[in-house]
């Protein structure tokens, strides 16, 4: 997916862009050289962190909180999925950019730090070497190289404050706000992290996102348990775990998210009333439609289309 724009601000660099499978934006902060956040709102398949930075890196470490839907990140060949209020840290010789979305739905911050050029040293400020953004994540994830901070609350309060600051105060704030971030995960108990990330296996994915790619393709047809398992040579328990573990839902359940996300493209990209897509995807009235859309997508039908078009409703 390539940006179709590219909007320079005083604090930021905006890049928006959209395609058959859907639309994201994402707002970098140049904080300092070395160190970008980016906030990501994405109703599409994947997102490419920080295009445009490019050249190798000798050190990248990343810092990711899911704010709504899910996101998959892998590490060494297999995969690990990140839910509302979840964090993760990542270290790795180059920069990780592109992330699949398994639910087509994904708000969520990225901080990325380059110590090969990173000239600020953090702990100027407390004198303290422990919140050096090398230090905290060497002490959170030890031997490995990611751990899953998930849905801790000191964090989510960090974050959720990121969201809320006046966005011409937002680029100062977050200076402040990574201090806290940093100085907060150096004085974990290391003990009491959840550091059982619950990996899955490339194998799993791989015929997991077959079935989901066969529900996509046959959202008309039969669609039950039974033709699914059948059809993929594979056992109802076997399916619904691995589905659980991939999408954070059952295989039922995924079947309505998928019906909503198809419902959202048509609104985005047709002039088709919201009456006329109830009626395609099933539903006996708009009101039922409505209801379903709002519980999965966050907004009615009528508001998703009118932040989200991309034309012009008469």
């Amino acid at each position: 997916m390539k940006y179709k724009t590219c909007v320079e601000t005083d604090n930021a660099t905006i890049y928006r862009y959209d395609d058959e499978t859907g639309d994201a934006e994402i707002k970098v902060y140049h904080v300092f050289p070395g160190l970008e956040v980016a906030y990501a709102s994405a109703h599409t398949n994947e997102i490419d962190f920080l295009e445009a930075e490019k050249g190798s890196r000798d050190r990248y470490i990343g810092f990711h909180y899911c704010k709504e839907g899910r996101i998959e990140q892998e590490v060494d060949n297999e995969f690990f999925y990140l839910m509302p209020g979840d964090c993760s840290v990542l270290i790795h010789d180059k920069q990780i950019k592109k992330f699949k979305l398994p639910l087509n739905h994904y708000h969520g911050i990225c901080i990325a730090f380059d110590t090969r050029i990173l000239n600020r040293k953090f702990s100027e400020f407390l004198g303290n070497g422990e919140i050096e953004p090398a230090n905290v994540a060497k002490r959170l994830c030890g031997d490995s190289h990611s751990v899953i901070l998930r849905n801790v609350e000191p964090l989510k309060h960090i974050f959720t404050e990121s969201y809320d600051i006046p966005e011409e105060q937002r680029a100062d704030y977050i200076k402040i706000k990574i201090l806290e971030l940093l100085f907060v995960m150096s004085k974990f108990d290391i003990s009491e992290i959840n550091n059982s990330i619950k990996y899955v296996p490339r194998a799993q994915t791989d015929i997991v996102k077959r079935v989901a790619l066969y529900i996509a393709e046959n959202m008309t047809g039969n669609l039950s348990i039974q033709k699914l398992t059948s059809e993929f040579g594979v056992s109802d328990t076997y399916l619904q775990k691995a589905f659980r573990a991939v999408y954070g839902m059952s295989v039922a359940a995924f079947v309505r998210v998928q019906k909503m996300q198809n419902a959202a493209q048509e609104l985005i990209h047709t002039n088709r009333t919201v009456d006329e897509i109830a009626d395609a995807f099933g539903y006996i009235n708009e009101s039922k439609f409505s209801a379903a859309f709002k519980k999965i997508m966050g907004d009615t039908p009528s508001t998703f289309r009118r932040e989200h078009s991309k034309i012009k409703i008469l």
